[in-house]
């Protein structure tokens, strides 16, 4: 499908509308073509800096007569114009204590060089001999057993790293041991020129909607009515179906138990434990692409709403959930701290901790059922409730009442309270009021319980309930733009250039006080700080400044600061959503071939089942370039979804075409600064922020 083609599943053409918007958006992608063509450097998955970490993550492994000697680098991924720090780590094999006191040389040369310098001749049939490597000694430095090589790089791509033993531990080399590795040097950081074009692209499509939205008008939308997919019979049948639930939650139950084993039992080590693997590097950054396409189907097979279902099915609760708490507040905070604990207590890189949080949360799960209704627990305090809702607004696929008159004249809320074909809607959803994707499970219970077969499940364009929906709520409002500042900061924590920021910012902390602590605990702190202020507070803010912008500028003063925001603050939503996907879809495609090397050794070890050696090795499912303009691609695309959305949403809160187009530029302008940020940080050298 072509990327004009792709745009327009996001977007609701109006009647008689001309093609000069088409036009438009085949100009911008063919200028983007184009670009990528002649001007562009090669770039990886995170930006444009080559292959920026070793093949093995960051690091090579070698043993020789008792030694280990690893392979490390700093700044990681090295890079140029940069100090960088080649360090062989010297370790005695099994006790793994540091081998001091040694005499190590090393050497780094482009690996172009020593190509061409050793190619054969032709019609040889001996083997090159091993290029020269000017080689020097390499001071014991930092730690004990690390030999370091300081040096700074002039150019990009890849390098070889000649490593020579000389003398371990009294013991002497004659000759010395020669190692060679091989490692990839990085761009600069900093505004590449890839960056600025790509900044360029997403001015000129600001602009553009600015026009479109002051000077074009509206033309009103009239929609045909969507097929129902229900009245396929199979299909019909199939979620009327009683055991259509159990087979989809059973196995996920048993799998999240097996994957509570594994944390418990298995190898404390993250990089081979399957349970983290499955959890941290498959199912966390893949769960996303499915609240877009089928919303919050997920919810029906995820072992903790199973559970909070089955409890409050069983108990029979009268119980609400207390009224101040029926928000997404809770679960906001829930996710936000659970973030943090991802990157601030490791706990993606630690089995067992992955394991007590699965048991935390099943019993959190089942307590709630146990005393209040329903699922309770999925609505309310599940801590990816809030953005798993948003999300699914932008879901194709809706699930509403056929005809709402039928209704109307005579029902029973037989959908809602459930009777003897089905339960009702577990998380408090009345099918004739519903107008947007936010809670609805795509359970089908009040497909079951409806006498008169009054629901239909369809298809719909893209993120139609951001525009057409009649409820809008602060609590959504606020998690649609604190999305944005947490993709953005969680981005920005992979970049080399990370840490010198937070030490930086560290020096805020007064000497006298920062001198009490030592420098991990500041560090943490600062960096916990700048997570939570930057994602609870800045970003909000901003958005906050947009609505006061948008009230002084349009000279409608009638609408509230609050209502302006709670109102258009939606538009971020698609902003916030490409960055996710876009940093997701790089864990997921370069990380997650290592779950078969980690499933290989589970079942070695738990089964009798032949599944072969397991290669730690492995490679990403493809090339570095192709994940990285498909991130640009993403990005591009919420941003010019956002400005779609947001002009709709203005459009329904300021009265009058010119008012419409003036509130709608401090928000353009806001959207723009989002998306000009995530574009800046996929072109910055980054590291591995999953690397085990």
């Amino acid at each position: 499908m072509s990327a004009t083609k792709r745009m327009r599943l996001f977007q609701q053409p109006a009647r008689g509308e001309s093609s000069s918007e088409g036009g438009c958006l085949v100009f911008i992608f063919v200028w983007l073509i184009l670009f990528s063509i002649f001007t562009a450097q090669p770039a990886l998955a995170h930006g444009e800096h080559g292959e920026a970490t070793p093949v093995l993550g960051g690091m090579s492994l070698i043993t020789l007569d008792g030694f280990q000697a690893e392979l490390l680098g700093s700044p990681r991924p090295l890079r140029i114009g940069a100090e960088n720090k080649i360090i062989i780590k010297i370790l005695r094999d099994g006790s793994l204590e540091p081998v001091r006191n040694g005499k190590v040389y090393m050497g780094v040369a482009p690996a172009r060089l020593l190509n061409r310098s050793t190619a054969p001749e032709k019609n040889s049939t001996t083997k090159p001999d091993r290029p020269p490597v000017p080689l020097a000694l390499a001071p014991e430095a930092i730690w004990a057993g690390n030999y370091t090589l300081a040096l700074q790089f002039e150019e990009k791509g890849p390098y070889l790293v000649r490593v020579a033993l000389a003398e371990l531990d009294g013991k002497s080399f004659s000759p010395p041991a020669v190692f060679d590795f091989h490692v990839n040097v990085a761009a600069a950081s900093g505004f590449t020129a890839g960056f600025l074009l790509l900044a360029l692209t997403a001015i000129f499509i600001a602009s553009g909607a600015v026009y479109w939205a002051i000077v074009r008008s509206r033309s009103p939308v009239t929609l045909s009515i969507p097929f129902n997919l229900l009245d396929i019979p199979w299909v019909n049948r199939f979620v009327s179906w009683q055991g259509f639930q159990p087979v989809l939650q059973i196995p996920t139950l048993v799998l999240i138990a097996v994957i509570a084993f594994l944390g418990f039992f298995d190898i404390q080590d993250g990089a081979k434990n399957l349970a983290t693997k499955l959890t941290w590097i498959l199912w966390w950054p893949g769960i996303i692409f499915t609240f877009i396409l089928v919303g919050r189907l997920w919810c029906v097979m995820c072992p903790f709403g199973t559970l909070n279902e089955w409890a409050a099915n069983l108990s029979r609760p009268d119980r609400l959930f207390p009224k101040f708490m029926r928000n997404l507040w809770l679960a906001t905070l829930l996710f936000l701290l659970l973030t943090w604990a991802d990157e601030q207590i490791g706990v993606i890189r630690s089995p067992q901790l992955t394991a007590w949080l699965i048991v935390f949360f099943a019993v959190l799960a089942i307590a709630t059922g146990i005393f209040f209704q329903r699922r309770s627990f999925c609505h309310y305090i599940c801590p990816i409730t809030g953005l798993l809702g948003l999300y699914s607004m932008v879901s194709p696929v809706e699930v509403r009442t056929g005809d709402r008159s039928r209704c109307q004249k005579n029902c029973h809320q037989d959908c809602y309270r459930g009777n003897e074909e089905g339960n009702g809607c577990p998380m408090f959803e009345f099918p004739m009021t519903m107008d947007r994707n936010t809670f609805c499970n795509l359970c089908f219970e009040c497909v079951r319980s409806c006498p008169s077969s009054n629901l239909a499940l369809r298809l719909r364009s893209f993120g139609k309930d951001l525009w057409i929906s009649r409820k809008r709520w602060l609590d959504e409002s606020y998690l649609s733009v604190a999305l944005v500042g947490v993709t953005t900061i969680v981005t920005a924590q992979m970049l080399t250039d990370w840490s010198n920021w937070i030490s930086a910012l560290a020096r805020v902390i007064p000497t006298p006080i920062r001198t009490l602590m030592k420098p991990v605990t500041y560090l943490t702190l600062t960096e916990s700080v700048a997570f939570f202020l930057g994602s609870l507070l800045l970003f909000p803010f901003l958005a906050f400044l947009a609505a006061w912008a948008a009230r002084q500028i349009s000279g409608d003063k009638e609408k509230g600061i609050i209502r302006t925001f709670t109102h258009l603050a939606y538009m971020f939503l698609p902003v916030g959503l490409a960055m996710h996907l876009a940093h997701n879809v790089s864990h997921l495609i370069t990380e997650g071939p290592g779950v078969i090397p980690a499933l290989q050794r589970t079942l070695i070890r738990y089964t009798r089942l032949e599944a072969g050696e397991p290669d730690w090795q492995f490679m990403p499912l493809v090339s570095s370039d192709a994940i990285y303009w498909f991130q640009i691609l993403l990005i591009l695309l919420g941003f010019i979804f956002s400005l779609n959305v947001g002009y709709r949403l203005t459009a329904t809160l300021f009265d009058g075409q010119e008012t419409t187009g003036k509130a709608f530029i401090p928000f353009t302008v806001l959207s723009l600064v989002f998306t000009l940020i995530n574009l800046y940080l996929l072109n910055q050298p980054m590291g591995a922020r999953h690397a085990m």
